[in-house]
């Protein structure tokens, strides 16, 4: 059966001499992982296309009794025109894409973080917001969307080490959705903080073993 998504790519990976094997998160069917056969060899830039953290329009083959799925057409949905020049954006989008990778399972499956995840990618690519406090408020965002909601008031939780400051931003912030994301006050506050602090919540709630590459890249970045 061929079906046909909207998708995000989370990972790739070159698999013999011009195919492509990729992790994808997608609107209809959660993250999945797909082959293209001769990627390499096909017209158009394929490979270009497939790749983080790019916003897709996917067909593919779907076989309930494997675990690679065959991909059959992609195309752009998202062309985006200011990460890949801006650094910092990079930074940002591919953490996001590889916060997904690590948090969900194959087949796992939510529409809203995937609506979520694409808009935030989306809103990065845009000149008007800042990449770092998107990603802040992504990464606080899908903690409240898995379940995981940080208890702001309750200051003998011992699993959310900040400060007053830094917990008036969050409740701040809660106020707030990324399509009015602009008008958020955040002059006060060092986001790259914030984000380390999320970091380590979601890595303790979500018993995430291995360190999120990406956000090394947002701090060395900010500290030089």
């Amino acid at each position: 059966m061929i079906l046909n998504t909207n998708a995000i790519v989370l990972n790739r990976m070159k698999y013999k001499n011009s195919s492509l094997i990729a992790r994808v998160f997608t609107e209809n069917a959660g993250k999945i992982s797909i082959i293209m056969n001769g990627a390499g060899k096909r017209k158009g830039n394929i490979i270009g296309i497939i790749e983080p953290p790019n916003i897709i329009k996917l067909d593919y083959y779907q076989r309930q009794s494997k675990s690679l799925q065959t991909c059959k057409e992609v195309s752009f949905l998202y062309h985006n025109t200011s990460i890949r020049n801006d650094i910092t954006k990079l930074g940002a989008s591919l953490a996001i894409v590889e916060i997904i990778d690590k948090t969900f399972h194959e087949n796992d499956h939510n529409a809203d973080v995937y609506h979520l995840t694409s808009n935030a990618l989306q809103l990065i690519d845009n000149q008007l917001y800042n990449a770092k406090l998107v990603l802040t408020f992504f990464m606080f965002e899908l903690i409240n969307e898995l379940g995981f909601m940080m208890n702001l008031e309750n200051k003998s939780d011992t699993s959310l080490i900040i400060n007053e400051s830094q917990t008036k931003f969050l409740l701040h912030l809660k106020q707030y959705t990324l399509n009015n994301l602009d008008a958020v006050n955040y002059s006060d506050i060092n986001l790259i903080e914030m984000i380390t602090i999320l970091e380590m919540y979601i890595k303790q709630h979500l018993k995430l073993n291995k360190d999120i590459e990406s956000l090394k890249m947002i701090r060395e970045i900010a500290y030089g």
